[in-house]
């Protein structure tokens, strides 16, 4: 059976426009998103709502409730372990194989996102810096050219934003966090693996930073 799709340009400005909603804090885990609400909200119909709202629950971000719309899960030390750990998996081994596929066009791509990521840190600007970060790993995820790891890098990054939009100090806006200077740090280094054709080094890299990310929010979540 054909589902209509909306066009992307008016899908993926529902979608930006929910994260910034959620990067703002407008909603919090629990919370229930409802079609109707947010379309009045942001001015649309139903339909791309109702479409960036499927993009959000097939990423892992948002659960899907019989009847009662989409959730923001609530969160759990010991599911933030299980996600992580799985990402950690998931993304190290789709580092390495970037290496090993990465060409000048696809470093070029990862660096303007480390562009990006900079001037957001400068900035302070948490929802320029979540699009830099979803850039550089989901662009690693691509440039690995197997459409497995790349859905299920998204999966696992998605639902790990839960805990660090949420739980981290930058996007909490109480501090600037170490743990976004740390990201940068390590971002930088992933990149120069890739580029070296590296990937015993992309992939333990990759594997050290999502760990230290969970070990930063761990102390938030017990």
């Amino acid at each position: 059976m054909h589902t209509y799709e909306p066009p992307i340009s008016l899908g993926d400005s529902a979608y930006r426009a929910i994260i910034r909603m959620i990067l703002d804090y407008q909603f919090r885990p629990g919370d229930i998103l409802l079609e109707t609400e947010l379309a009045e909200k942001l001015g649309l119909s139903r339909t791309p709502v109702a479409y960036a709202l499927g993009r959000l629950v097939t990423e892992g971000f948002l659960e899907k409730r019989k009847k009662m719309g989409c959730v923001i899960p609530m969160p759990s030390a010991e599911d933030a372990r299980k996600v992580f750990h799985a990402r950690q998996i998931i993304e190290g081994q789709t580092a390495a194989e970037a290496a090993h596929q990465a060409n000048p066009e696809d470093i070029a791509e990862l660096t303007r996102a480390l562009t990006a990521q900079d001037q957001a840190q400068t900035d302070n600007n948490k929802e320029l810096f979540s699009d830099s970060n979803e850039a550089f790993h989901m662009g690693i995820a691509r440039i690995a050219r197997n459409p497995y790891f790349e859905r299920y890098c998204r999966h696992a990054f998605w639902r790990s934003n839960t805990y660090i939009f949420y739980f981290d100090t930058f996007y909490r806006g109480l501090q600037r966090s170490e743990s976004i200077s740390r990201t940068a740090e390590y971002h930088q280094k992933i990149l120069d693996a890739i580029a070296s054709h590296d990937a015993v080094e992309a992939g333990k890299l990759m594997e050290q930073h999502v760990l230290v990310t969970f070990e930063g929010l761990l102390t938030r979540l017990m």
